[in-house]
């Protein structure tokens, strides 16, 4: 009972992490930031990354190494990394050039890109905290 109690609370807490993350994108991206995309975006891809790296230490109380990370990814079948990789950067350099052309609409660029930014971030929080309770769960399996 308490591993499942711990469980959730792990869950819990990934959880609110991740709503965080998304809120503090959702709020970056709807700031009108005229020639500053491509730093918004980095600080954007930064906070992501930095949940992502807190997610995993909720689960496992130390930091990822990369070695950690390669086994993460090649248990998930997400063997793709280059292609997740490319993927995320299209995506947030997509949101930058969509930002830009709906500069001249200040309302309708700060509503579409404050839910582009945000629910971006809401996915890749998701599908990075299902990668880590698996390798969670697949360590467990293996200590027992």
């Amino acid at each position: 009972m308490a591993e499942e109690h711990d469980l959730e609370k792990m869950r819990y807490d990934s959880l609110l992490k991740i709503t965080r993350t998304m809120g503090g994108a959702a709020l970056t991206g709807a700031v009108p930031t005229p020639t500053l995309e491509l730093a918004k975006q980095l600080g954007i891809s930064i906070a992501d990354a930095w949940m992502c790296f807190d997610i995993y230490k909720t689960y496992f109380e130390k930091d990822l190494s990369k070695q950690e990370l390669s086994k993460m990814l090649r248990m998930s079948a997400v063997v793709i990394l280059g292609g997740g990789l490319t993927g995320y950067v299209g995506i947030r350099l997509a949101q930058a050039l969509l930002s830009e052309i709906l500069e001249r609409i200040p309302i309708a660029n700060s509503i579409i890109s404050g839910i582009a930014f945000g629910s971006s971030t809401f996915v890749i929080g998701l599908a990075w905290l299902a990668i880590v309770e698996q390798s969670y769960f697949a360590r467990n399996a293996d200590e027992t």
